[in-house]
C-alpha cells in the first residue's frame, strides 16, 4: 500500500516508522532540515515542499497513493492537502486539525473518506479517564468500553509484592498482560513476580474492579479541584470539560494577554497570570488543597518542573504533557506521576482510524514498546476453529480477552475463536507482524 504523509515532525515520522516495514511511505516536509534527517536515517521517500502545493504533490505522485495522512502541524496545509486528495480519489484521508474554528464548518470536511482528529479533543479524552481513575497511570478502552487498560505501580506496600502471579489464582476479570521494568516491557508468565517499582498493565473488566482493588490496595478518591498550567488552546479545552464535570478549576498562565482572553472567555474558571515553575505563584493558586495539577503548556521543560514542584508543596497527583520522546525513561523516575504524549496520542487514533492489518483498535505503549490491539474475527481469520494452544501464538503476545455478543471471555488454551469475536491482544513489537497475520 502507498501512503502519503504531509508532514515529517513527530507524529508523522513515528507513524511513517510503524508502516514502513509493509507499506511504501512518501513524506511531504516543509523543512530541508528535517527532510535531510528523514531521507538519512529512514527508508522512506521524502520530499521538500509545502505539502498544499498542487506542484509539490504531483512530484510527490498522489494520484497513485491509496491513504492520506494530513499529520503537519498546519492546520490549512492539512485542510488543502486532504480536499486536492479527495478530488483525485483517494478513498482514506485522515486529516489533523487542531483549532476548533475549522470544527465549526462541517460541511466542509464532512465526506465518508475522510477522517478527523483533534489533538485537544483526544488529550481531553485521555485527561478525563485519568480523573475518573486517579490510581491508574494510565487508561486505555477496549472494545467500546467493555475492557479497560490500567497501569498500575507496584509498591513496597503493595499487597501482591514478591508473589508469583500463579499464586494469586485463575484470572476471572483481570489479567496481567505486561509488566514495565527497567524501561522494558515484558509479557508475564505464572512464574513472574513482582517487584516493587514496576508498573503492571492489567486488562480487565472496568465494572469489577474489586479484586484489582484488593491486590493493589488502591484509592478510589474523586478530584474536586484542579490546577491547569498554560491557557493555551488545549489549556481551555481541558479546563472547559474539567469545570462542565462540576470540578473547580483554576489556570495559570505566564502571558498577560492570554491569561486576560481566557479569563473572559471562561467567566467559571479562576485565571491567574504568573509563572508555574514559581512556588510563590502556586502556593497563591492553593496548590497544597488542589486535588490534581495538570502542566499543559507547550514547553516539556515548563511542565516537567511545575509538576514536581506542585508535588513538593502538596498537591495528590500531577499529569505532565510531553512532546520529546526521550522523556518517557526519565519522568517516572524523578517522580512525575503521569505523562501524556502528545505525538503517542495522535499516533495511536491515527493507526486506529486506518485499520490495516485487519486491527480495529490500537493503543501503542511506553512510546511504542508494547501494543494493545484488537481483532475482529472472520472467515478468513487464521486461528478460526482452532485451539488457542495449537494456534502457533508468538510468546511476545497474549490474547487477554474475547468479546463474543454480551459474553465477555478470558481465553485459555482450550479456547477456540468464533467468527464475529472480538480479540484484545498485548504484543511486543516484535511480535505483532506475526499476529496481524494471524488473526488479521
Amino acid at each position: 500500500m502507498r501512503i502519503l504523509i504531509i508532514g515529517g515532525g513527530q507524529v508523522g515520522l513515528f507513524i511513517a516508522r510503524q508502516l514502513s516495514e509493509q507499506h511504501e511511505i512518501v513524506i511531504i516536509e516543509n523543512s530541508k532540515d528535517n527532510a535531510d534527517k528523514i531521507k538519512n536515517k529512514y527508508d522512506v521517500l521524502t520530499i521538500i515542499g509545502n505539502g498544499d502545493d498542487p506542484s509539490v504533490l504531483r512530484e510527490a505522485e498522489i494520484e497513485k497513493a491509496e491513504v492520506l495522512l494530513a499529520v503537519s502541524g498546519d492546520d490549512r496545509t492539512n485542510i488543502l492537502a486532504s480536499i486536492i486528495g479527495h478530488s483525485i480519489g483517494i478513498k482514506k484521508i485522515i486529516m489533523r486539525i487542531r483549532s476548533p474554528h475549522y470544527l465549526d464548518y462541517p460541511q466542509l470536511l464532512n465526506e465518508p473518506e475522510i477522517s478527523v482528529i483533534n489533538p485537544g479533543n483526544i488529550i481531553s479524552d485521555k485527561i478525563y479517564s485519568l480523573i475518573t481513575a486517579p490510581f491508574a497511570w494510565r487508561t486505555e478502552s477496549f472494545a467500546e468500553g467493555k475492557i479497560e487498560l490500567f497501569k498500575l505501580r507496584v509498591e513496597d506496600q503493595t499487597p501482591i509484592v514478591n508473589m508469583k502471579l500463579k499464586d494469586l489464582g485463575p484470572a476471572e476479570a483481570w489479567i496481567f498482560v505486561g509488566i514495565s521494568r527497567g524501561g522494558k516491557i515484558q509479557i508475564p508468565t505464572g512464574e513472574t513476580r513482582l517487584h516493587a517499582g514496576d508498573y503492571v498493565f492489567a486488562l480487565g473488566v472496568p465494572s469489577v474492579l474489586k479484586k484489582l482493588k484488593e491486590m493493589f490496595n488502591l484509592k478510589f478518591e474523586k478530584i474536586h479541584s484542579a490546577i491547569i498550567v498554560g491557557a493555551g488552546r488545549l489549556g481551555k479545552i481541558v479546563a472547559n470539560r474539567l469545570y462542565d464535570e462540576g470540578i473547580s478549576v483554576k489556570i495559570i498562565e505566564t502571558d498577560p494577554e492570554r491569561a486576560k482572553f481566557a479569563a473572559e472567555e471562561m467567566p467559571g474558571v479562576t485565571v491567574y497570570n504568573g509563572d508555574a515553575t514559581n512556588s510563590e505563584t502556586l502556593n497563591e493558586v492553593g496548590v497544597d488543597s488542589a486535588d490534581y495539577l495538570f502542566a499543559l503548556t507547550g514547553n516539556d521543560e515548563e511542565n516537567v518542573l511545575s509538576a514536581l514542584l506542585a508535588k513538593n508543596l502538596g498537591i495528590k497527583w500531577s499529569t505532565v504533557l510531553y512532546t520529546n520522546p526521550d522523556y518517557i525513561d526519565v519522568l517516572e523516575a524523578i517522580g512525575v506521576d503521569r505523562a501524556i504524549s502528545v505525538r503517542m496520542a495522535i499516533a495511536n487514533e491515527v493507526l486506529s482510524l486506518l485499520h490495516i492489518g485487519g486491527v480495529a483498535h490500537v493503543a501503542l505503549l511506553e512510546e511504542g514498546r508494547g501494543e494493545v490491539l484488537e481483532f475482529d474475527v472472520n472467515e478468513n481469520t487464521e486461528i478460526l476453529g482452532v485451539q488457542l494452544a495449537d494456534a502457533n501464538l508468538p510468546d511476545e503476545a497474549v490474547i487477554g480477552f474475547c468479546i463474543r455478543g454480551e459474553e465477555i471471555i478470558i481465553p485459555r488454551g482450550d479456547f477456540v475463536a468464533q467468527s464475529g469475536d472480538r480479540l484484545i491482544v498485548f504484543a511486543l513489537p516484535n511480535a505483532v507482524r506475526k499476529i496481524e497475520k494471524i488473526l488479521g
